[in-house]
């Protein structure tokens, strides 16, 4: 498949690599709005704004920016143009956003997969079977493990150069889930949020934490706890992309568990979205989740064999 990349952060340069490693697909362009920025292998950059000159030459690009302040807009653009894939992760806003890409597919005659990574997305699958099979809501506990959203939202904050945050499950929520699946736990007692933040000296720090606190599907609401840090600090920090999650269902009678771990966060999520490329070439226009996707759609090969 011919592969456009829309953003150069961690996921963008994740596909990037597997892309490169793999050589099944060929990687057209990299868009991005950054001034300055060169592919470590060499590939064209080119100015988000240039995407339109590229209608026809790429058959899915893939939307690799943050759900925060990119993919609400750049996904219904890309949309335009070509048949896409994004990894919008904020869970309160995703019924919202499948509408408006709903809309633009049939506008447009494209298709579009959304909110495709391992949560959402190959989690939404075992969520979506365990509440099934067990008759009751499962419970999802992430890391411990850097968050690429919840850092981005932080870096988004004005005064902060650079910052990452952790995401650290509480244990007695977990031991309570598996021993009383039908109890319902309060999901902002399910985590904490530890943010390491590095200060551009712009703004003071107990102003910059009152909008940690007051940041809305991000830390409002939440256990959190925010630490200043030195920007050397930070970028050690961000050496390493580990992550992990866990899905639990059960009733009286049986219980099960998803686990996922990984030491690259955007690796994995790299390889989920490429596995799923193939699906648009099979798919009619409009836009789905990984739940509306027969699993023999993904990859390029019959899936029966593994039956």
């Amino acid at each position: 498949m011919k592969i456009g990349i829309c953003g150069y952060g961690n996921l963008g340069k994740a596909v990037e690599d597997n892309i490169y490693k793999s050589k099944e697909n060929e990687l057209i362009a990299i868009f991005t709005r950054r001034t300055g920025v060169k592919s470590r292998y060499g590939n064209k950059i080119e100015d988000f704004s240039n995407i339109k000159s590229y209608e026809g030459k790429i058959d899915v690009m893939i939307m690799c920016g943050g759900s925060q302040e990119d993919l609400e807009w750049q996904s219904p653009e890309a949309l335009k143009f070509f048949d896409i894939i994004d990894t919008f992760d904020t869970h309160s806003r995703i019924e919202e956003h499948s509408k408006k890409l709903e809309e633009v597919s049939l506008k447009y005659g494209h298709t579009a997969i959304y909110s495709c990574g391992w949560d959402p997305g190959v989690f939404s699958l075992i969520r979506c079977i365990y509440a099934n099979i067990f008759n009751s809501g499962p419970y999802t506990f992430w890391g411990r493990g850097v968050s690429q959203g919840h850092s981005e939202a932080l870096r988004n904050i004005s005064g902060i150069a650079d910052a990452i945050q952790f995401t650290v499950p509480n244990e007695e929520a977990k031991t309570l889930a598996y021993s009383h699946p039908k109890e319902r736990i309060n999901s902002n007692d399910m985590h904490e949020r530890h943010c390491y933040i590095a200060l551009d000296g712009s703004r003071s720090l107990e102003d910059i934490k009152s909008d940690i606190f007051n940041t809305e599907n991000y830390f409002k609401g939440q256990t959190v706890y925010v630490k200043e840090v030195s920007l050397d600090e930070v970028r050690e920090m961000k050496k390493h992309m580990y992550h992990e999650g866990e899905v639990i269902g059960g009733n009286k009678i049986m219980e099960s568990s998803f686990h996922l771990k990984m030491k690259n966060n955007p690796q994995m999520t790299a390889s989920i979205v490429l596995a799923y490329c193939p699906a648009l070439l099979r798919l009619p226009a409009g836009a789905y989740s990984i739940i509306d996707i027969p699993p023999n759609y993904i990859g390029k090969e019959d899936n029966h064999r593994y039956l």
